[in-house]
């Protein structure tokens, strides 16, 4: 009788560990799957996002182009400007992981309007806007492909410069 209580307690340990294992591997397997879920619903939104922003970029350059030779537009493309900044604004704070994206991109969008300052006319101003949506394009499409950010071109250096000396300049006594 001994050996066959031995024998049955025996098998209910090894039924109950088991058990056990099976349940235990069952939660790790699901917590896994969940944090796979996760991280591709995360991937899909940091995607969507970017691809969204690089659309609404895109559409800008665009209709900054076609505004080249309308003089009487300037006011009407101002008023979309700032709507379209606001949007853009937004599209990219919604990007996850894009920190240094999105550094980079509000970095470049910023100058936009300093043509004015410069004392630009309506078709230079196109071209700086122009110039500065490929960059700004440039950066967002590094990060769409989750390549390294490229380093500023040097017609953004030379404009940025530019902008700063004309800031010093108004800085300066007279």
């Amino acid at each position: 009788m001994q050996a066959e209580v031995s024998a049955g307690l025996i098998g209910l340990a090894g039924a109950v560990i088991g058990a056990g294992g099976a349940l235990l591997g069952g939660w790790l397997q699901q917590r896994h799957q969940a944090q796979t879920a996760k991280a591709e619903r995360r991937e899909e939104r940091r995607y969507t996002a970017a691809q969204g922003a690089l659309d609404m970029l895109i559409r800008f350059r665009h209709a900054t182009a076609s505004r080249i030779n309308d003089e009487e537009g300037v006011d009407a493309w101002t008023e979309a400007f700032v709507e379209w900044s606001v949007t853009f604004d937004a599209a990219l704070y919604v990007v996850p992981d894009g920190d240094e994206m999105r550094k980079r991109v509000f970095g470049i969008m910023g100058f936009v309007g300093y043509h004015d300052e410069l004392g630009q006319n309506h078709s230079e101003a196109c071209l700086w806007i122009d110039a500065l949506c490929r960059e700004a394009i440039g950066v967002l499409s590094a990060f769409l492909r989750e390549e390294p950010l490229p380093e500023p071109s040097q017609f953004f250096l030379d404009q940025r410069e530019m902008v700063r000396a004309h800031h010093r300049s108004l800085q300066a006594p007279s």
